[in-house]
């Protein structure tokens, strides 16, 4: 009886092993498929203490480019009169100035999708 019970737990096992392998597969050959219109996910930030309301709507408008492709999201940030500058790409940082404007954007690029936006 042991010996079935070991069998069974075994193949149950190897089972398991076998659709995480195969689902494991499928999944890596997923390419993303960037966003071509703003992300409508993305939300103004209601905290009182904001440096200016044109700051308030730099953050959401950086957030909406999030997952586009870079000329999609430069394209998209310069229709609202906003300074794009890319902080990271591909792994490599660029320097960056200190000063504050509240009409700037900062994005992280890998492979040629926005990945990340900042206001500052």
């Amino acid at each position: 009886m042991p010996a079935k019970n070991l069998l069974a737990a075994f193949f149950v096992g190897a089972l398991a092993a076998i659709a995480a392998f195969t689902l494991g597969i499928q999944l890596s050959n997923q390419s993303p498929e960037p966003r071509s219109t703003p992300n409508a996910m993305c939300f103004a930030d209601t905290n009182p203490e904001q440096f200016s309301e044109r700051h308030v709507q730099t953050k959401l408008f950086a957030c909406q480019v999030v997952g586009m492709t870079k000329a999609e999201g430069i394209e998209f940030l310069e229709s609202q009169d906003l300074v794009v500058r890319i902080a990271m790409e591909d792994g490599e940082y660029f320097s960056l100035t200190e000063d504050y404007t509240d009409a700037r954007v900062n994005l992280e690029i890998i492979s040629g999708l926005v990945v990340g936006a900042s206001a500052w």
